[in-house]
């Protein structure tokens, strides 16, 4: 399959985490019919302990894939609840890859899940619900 951008909605443009001038730089790419991914550089500057990224770090890069998940089949949806499970340390100055996949969706609720790998291993994951939202 093409992996396709995802292209965000309007009122998602000012982004502090994956706008073009937010501070991750995202680009997600549709992999799968409601599954997202990209390429992001863990930057030294996000250094929680020494050598690892910070932990708000890695959920905010969670919550930003599964936001753009949701572009998939509902655009102005917003996290309702978020659980983000660490399972390794998360080393800075390397590449890591975020995913995030919608599992269900009902009622105007959606329930994702995301991860975050870096040299083919897992590091964290989320489970999420987001919230539909009328557009403003």
């Amino acid at each position: 399959m093409n992996k396709q951008p995802v292209i965000p909605p309007v009122s998602h443009h000012q982004c502090v985490a994956c706008s073009e001038d937010g501070l991750f730089k995202l680009q997600f790419y549709q992999y799968d019919e409601a599954a997202v991914s990209a390429k992001v550089w863990l930057d030294n500057t996000w250094q929680g302990y020494q050598d690892q990224l910070h932990g708000g770090v890695i959920a905010t890069l969670l919550d930003a894939a599964l936001t753009h998940c949701t572009f998939l089949f509902a655009p102005q949806s917003v996290t309702a609840s978020l659980n983000v499970r660490y399972h390794h340390p998360v080393p800075i100055a390397i590449y890591g890859e975020v995913r995030a996949w919608c599992v269900k969706v009902k009622h105007g609720m959606s329930r994702l899940e995301a991860t975050l790998t870096v040299a083919d291993t897992v590091c964290a994951s989320a489970t999420a619900s987001f919230m539909q939202t009328r557009a403003s």
